[in-house]
């Protein structure tokens, strides 16, 4: 079975601890927390408020056994200076090894596009990245790559392979098609961290996107995230988690499988 996680983004403004004790029940069994890269999220992360929700955040994520998928983000705009108290990008790989996450996310700065920087820069820049989360146990993964843009898969796949990180694959749930994905995951493979869905668009597609997921290889994690960190607040979170866990579920789901769920057995 995929892991299936939720992004604090789709809680924004509630926190990671909000979330923490949100998800069970829900079906949803991970979590990818923002803690770097982003105004936002500081306030949780830093002073002595800082300390006392990382404490906090790993005493809930033992009681309810609910672990961490990954941290993000680093943001690749110039050389990393080795340094973890100092350093953004450093208390982003800590908090990732406290919190027992698999991997932490990175982005280059603008200008983003292969053409604005060379290949040669970003394999140097992001190689740094992969040589100071080893110690971390922390794997790194460039994010997001379109999974409807080989193009810009490949051209990721050029820049994690020489560092052995990874990508992560942006699912657009309203208009990608399964062969895209296919292809896709194909062409990623050992490199394929996991696979992102906007839940905005997974509820806009609703069942329309049952099985576009169907052939994802059972290891690779499924993650939903917010848009532009940007949740849609509810009355009931807990709801609205169990039924976007419903049609994540089912886009997950073989038509074999569906079949034998429709006809009752």
């Amino acid at each position: 079975m995929n892991r299936m996680v939720v992004h604090q983004s789709v809680v924004h403004p509630r926190d990671p601890l909000e979330l923490t004790e949100l998800l069970p029940g829900t079906g949803w069994d991970s979590l990818g927390l923002h803690v770097g890269g982003a105004e936002e999220v500081e306030h949780w992360w830093s002073g002595g408020s800082g300390e006392r929700n990382l404490a906090r955040l790993v005493d809930l994520l033992l009681q309810t056994r609910v672990t961490v998928l990954d941290v993000g983000r680093v943001v690749l705009d110039g050389p990393l200076p080795s340094d973890d108290v100092h350093a953004a990008h450093g208390r982003v790989l800590d908090l990732g090894a406290r919190f027992g996450a698999r991997y932490v996310t990175a982005r280059f700065a603008a200008p983003a596009s292969p053409a604005g920087r060379s290949t040669a820069e970003r394999i140097t820049l992001f190689g740094q990245l992969a040589e100071q989360a080893r110690p971390y146990r922390l794997r790194p993964l460039l994010a997001p790559v379109p999974v409807d843009r080989l193009d810009l898969v490949q051209d990721a796949i050029d820049v994690v392979a020489p560092s052995r990180g990874g990508l992560v694959l942006d699912v657009a749930a309203t208009s990608t098609t399964a062969d895209e994905i296919e292809d896709a995951v194909e062409l990623a493979w050992e490199h394929l961290g996991y696979v992102r869905l906007s839940a905005r668009q997974v509820e806009q597609a609703g069942d329309g996107a049952a099985g576009l997921l169907a052939t994802l290889p059972p290891h690779v994690p499924v993650a939903l995230g917010g848009d532009d960190s940007q949740g849609l607040l509810a009355d009931d979170p807990g709801h609205r988690l169990r039924a976007l866990h419903t049609l994540v579920d089912r886009m997950l789901e073989h038509p074999r499988a569906r079949e034998r769920r429709l006809a009752g057995g």
